[in-house]
């Protein structure tokens, strides 16, 4: 059905209501799967918690809001004439600054009917003035519920109507204009399942008004709707990686009528912003249309970043079987063409509701896939090649960046409680948060993270299950493309961003949490009213800093100065952003995380490959093999030994 759609939470928070033209949809939790895991961030939103365990209704209600197009419009605001027309924006006062924000620019066409799961396609010129005073709508998805009313989790949800004609973008610009200014194009995580550019934490004004840039913002397809990969030019895959490339290639076109430079395009993103980032530094569709790259918490070879074209289709099937589209009323089986057209024909929130088609922890159901044209190959072994973009590369993670996803799904966390675990509880978890471990990885695992020196305190345990999830997920894949750029003599300046905030919502056994760097890129401490104190507000300003002198020159130091020190495979330096640096103590680190991540690169996957197919007995004998000797035997040399010095008798 097309349309306009709206989100309506209800006060009876068990059931959330969508709704369409007065259609109530109902399904149970079974039917809902694992829908729920929409992160906000890389999000999650889990519906098969006990919780959630009532039935859940979604349904979609039409709503009556449109962007205003007129011929006369009254000139209020700022106006310029870009490729398709004119569009007039909004002037505000910011700190004392004038930015001028254009808002819900169109760049493609509505994907909607026959142009759903399609690439996308540049939007038709329009007559007369087209109003961009206001933010257009977001894509599809499903919002966080898990945590009504904390603003936490409810900050990363929607704040506009969703509509399959979502492909629009923000441009915020300095006034008076500038000349040949460098871009910052901001790309939203999400796991590739959520996410919208209009956002507050995503508000470019203050980035704009303190650094003088232009910021932009997109909005891009993501879940079914944004990566259905049928290996057919009817659901191609990668829909959502291609309008962000079209939103690109809408920059290089148009930036310049805000007094851009279409040859200094920084892009800059967070979580699956990133990864999306990273994908566009091997993809010869897009590689081309940026200068350089900031990765904040995730990099080509993300664990949940992608998948293999047979996957995708494995993944499609299922969806199509949910939604009765892959046989006819006579039982006869579809083709591929016949699949995706039943699917078009199903109603979006029908698509919502059954697109989860995974169960692991941290697998999204549709993501990225490997499809020989915008990715033709697989990031890890472009990056080992050094297929790569050669660009300047900021890079980075924080401190905690396991913690956020664990109290949606693993067994023994919760935001309302300190969330110690006993071994026993530490193991469980460890086996819920990697379940593509065999026995074999899974004491691998219990090994490496065991807080040794003292393995039954709680909060260590705790604390070990944030790090592994972390380690695995985020933290190494940013250390593995750091140092692959490296090797290639590439400039990469490599972060560590370990300050938690005085207003953080969170409790405090998760730490510096994923995402939680962007309120400070972003500028949001400088704004009292946001609840961060002085020094945060400091801290924010020499981030925003950094991130601007990156986009101008590829160096985050002020004046090419060496605060923040090349990452080289040699010396292997991060720079710690916290509080310290404010008084001009600059904590350079050196490689700690060389070890973990060759456990993860090396040791893990050989391992659990490697014992993955042998039999039950076999299994047995190796482990007593292994007990024999690295236990029995080692005490039998020592008796030996003893008796062989003249100790017999101790």
């Amino acid at each position: 059905m097309e349309g306009e759609y709206l989100l309506l939470r209800m006060a009876n928070s068990s059931k959330t209501f969508i709704g369409i033209c007065g259609v109530t949809v109902e399904g149970t939790r079974a039917a809902l799967h694992h829908q729920s895991m929409v992160l906000p961030r890389l999000r999650m939103i889990n519906f098969k918690s006990a919780a959630m365990a009532s039935r859940v209704t979604i349904a979609i209600l039409v709503g009556l809001w449109t962007l205003a197009m007129s011929q006369n419009v009254d000139n209020l605001g700022p106006t310029e004439v870009i490729s398709t027309g004119r569009i007039l924006g909004k002037r505000m006062s910011v700190l004392g600054k004038t930015v001028d924000g254009f808002f819900g620019i169109p760049y493609g066409k509505s994907p909607e009917g026959n142009l759903r799961f399609k690439s996308p396609l540049p939007r038709e010129p329009w007559n007369g003035t087209y109003n961009a005073t206001t933010h257009g709508f977001g894509c599809f998805q499903v919002p966080d519920e898990n945590f009504e009313g904390f603003h936490g989790s409810e900050m990363w949800n929607p704040n506009v109507m969703l509509k399959e004609d979502c492909l629009n973008l923000n441009v915020w610009v300095p006034y008076p204009r500038p000349t040949n200014a460098a871009v910052m194009v901001w790309v939203y995580g999400g796991s590739y399942i959520s996410g919208v550019d209009s956002l507050d934490v995503y508000d470019g004004k203050t980035l704009v008004a303190e650094e003088g840039v232009i910021v932009v913002s997109m909005n891009y397809r993501v879940g079914a709707l944004g990566f259905l990969a049928m290996d057919d030019p009817n659901a191609p895959g990668n829909m959502g990686l291609r309008d962000q490339t079209l939103a690109l290639q809408w920059v290089q076109d148009n930036i310049a009528v805000f007094g851009g430079d279409p040859g200094q395009v920084t892009l800059f993103g967070e979580s699956a912003g990133a990864a999306s980032i990273s994908l566009h530094m091997i993809s010869p569709e897009s590689m081309h249309l940026f200068k350089r790259a900031a990765l904040e918490s995730a990099a080509l070879s993300v664990p949940w970043g992608y998948y293999t074209m047979e996957e995708g289709i494995r993944r499609g099937m299922i969806l199509a079987k949910q939604l009765h589209c892959t046989e006819d009323t006579m039982g006869n089986v579809l083709t591929v063409p016949q699949v995706i057209d039943c699917l078009r024909s199903r109603d979006v929130v029908q698509i919502l509701t059954f697109q989860w088609v995974t169960s692991d922890y941290l697998d999204f159901p549709f993501v990225p896939v490997v499809d020989g044209s915008f990715l033709t190959e697989r990031p890890e072994t472009a990056l080992k090649r050094g297929a790569v973009k050669d660009c300047e590369l900021l890079i980075g993670s924080n401190t905690n960046e396991g913690s956020f996803f664990l109290i949606y799904e693993v067994p023994g966390f919760s935001k309302d409680t300190d969330s110690l675990l006993d071994k026993e509880a530490f193991i469980t978890a460890m086996k819920y948060a990697f379940p593509q471990a065999n026995s074999f990885g899974m004491k691998a695992l219990e090994y490496q993270y065991t807080p040794w020196l003292n393995p039954e305190n709680r909060s260590l345990l705790r604390d070990a299950i944030d790090k592994a999830t972390g380690d695995y997920n985020f933290i190494c894949p940013t250390y593995e493309m750091a140092l692959g750029y490296a090797r290639f003599d590439h400039p990469v300046y490599y972060y560590r961003f370990t300050d938690r905030s005085s207003n953080n919502p969170w409790p405090a056994w998760m730490g510096v949490l994923h995402a939680d760097e962007i309120a400070y890129i972003f500028g949001l401490p400088l704004h009292p009213e946001q609840g961060f104190n002085s020094q945060e507000e400091q801290l924010s300003r020499m981030m925003m800093r950094y991130w601007a002198n990156f986009a101008k020159t590829g160096n985050p130091n002020a004046n090419s100065g060496s605060d923040w020190p090349l990452y080289t495979v040699e010396q292997q330096q991060f720079f710690t952003l916290d509080k310290s640096i404010i008084g001009g103590e600059y904590l350079i680190g050196r490689g700690p995380f060389a070890q973990a991540c060759a456990f993860w690169r090396e040791y893990f996957p050989t391992l659990v490959t490697q014992t993955g197919d042998i039999s039950e007995a076999e299994r047995i004998w190796k482990q007593q093999f292994n007990d024999w000797s690295t236990k029995y035997m080692v005490n039998w040399k020592a008796e030996f030994d003893k008796y062989v010095n003249g100790k017999q008798c101790e």
